[in-house]
């Protein structure tokens, strides 16, 4: 048996659990998209229509969709914004116990219930939490902070302290990949600390920015609890809007916001692997 035949035999198992497990159910999402809910018997019957879609686009629902998307980009980049230079100082100037101790910080927390973690800030961010108490009687403030809870604020101060680690960990990897003479020659050529950054570790760790928010971005795009506790009663984000339609049983409806997304989403990957990189970022994990 050649080495080939024996990698195919070895792999088959695994291909085909993620098969059954991923990718049948995607394409079960798929086809059932196009099916057409009838609302006489409140199901969904064969078909192939695209009255699914057309409800997703000529409705107020594109506009919850864009909102979700806008949210889950600014919070991707103020991750990258935080998370880079945590990163950085991690690989760069930390020891390894500061590292140890910086890591279990961040991954302390998801020990717990998100819906706890996510709940506490409501008494941090709300009218008697603790910003707002301390800001007025340190008399700073006369009246309490309002836009601090309730608030696209609130909502990103959620998903930042969710899905931070998320951003810091693939910039991690993609500092661990890079070449360190390739910066000791930067610096042995007089550049200093700025233009190393600049010219030599930005580039090199493009991929870890990209996959890191790419990881931020998906999840914040999913997220429900944090706009259900700090956005208000009128925030919607996409996966409510799929927990809506789901109640009143209009599933291909449902299925096509999720198809949306995942197309985009797929989209986003092969950007990402043709000009950024990708896959390198992962090549030493796959060997």
């Amino acid at each position: 048996m050649t080495g080939h035949r024996r990698s195919v035999l070895l792999a088959s198992p695994v291909v085909a659990v993620l098969l059954a497990l991923s990718v049948a159910p995607l394409a079960l999402v798929l086809l059932w998209s196009f099916w057409q809910w009838d609302p006489a018997i409140y199901w969904m019957r064969p078909a192939f229509v695209l009255d699914a879609y057309q409800s997703v686009v000529g409705t107020d629902r594109l506009i919850v969709i864009v909102r979700t998307a806008r949210i889950a980009l600014i919070t991707a980049a103020l991750a990258l914004l935080l998370g880079y230079p945590v990163a950085l100082f991690m690989d760069r100037f930390a020891t390894a116990r500061e590292r140890t101790i910086l890591m279990l910080l961040f991954l302390v927390p998801f020990f717990t219930s998100y819906i706890i973690r996510t709940f506490a800030w409501r008494l941090v961010l709300g009218r008697t939490g603790l910003i707002n108490s301390f800001l007025v009687r340190a008399g700073l403030r006369e009246e309490p902070l309002e836009w601090l809870l309730f608030s696209d604020f609130a909502v990103h101060v959620g998903l930042l302290a969710s899905y931070l680690p998320f951003m810091i960990f693939p910039l991690l990897l993609a500092f661990g990949r890079i070449d360190r003479s390739l910066i000791e020659a930067s610096e042995d050529l007089g550049g200093t600390f700025g233009q190393t950054l600049r010219h030599v570790i930005l580039p090199l760790t493009a991929p870890g920015m990209f996959a890191g928010s790419l990881f931020v971005f998906v999840m914040a795009l999913g997220s429900s609890v944090e706009v259900q506790f700090l956005g208000g009663a009128a925030a919607s984000m996409i996966a409510i809007m799929i927990q809506d339609v789901i109640r009143v049983l209009n599933f291909p409806l449902a299925f096509a916001i999720s198809t949306s997304v995942v197309l985009f989403l797929i989209l986003l990957l092969i950007v990402g692997s043709r000009f950024l990189g990708l896959a390198r970022l992962f090549a030493s994990v796959a060997r």
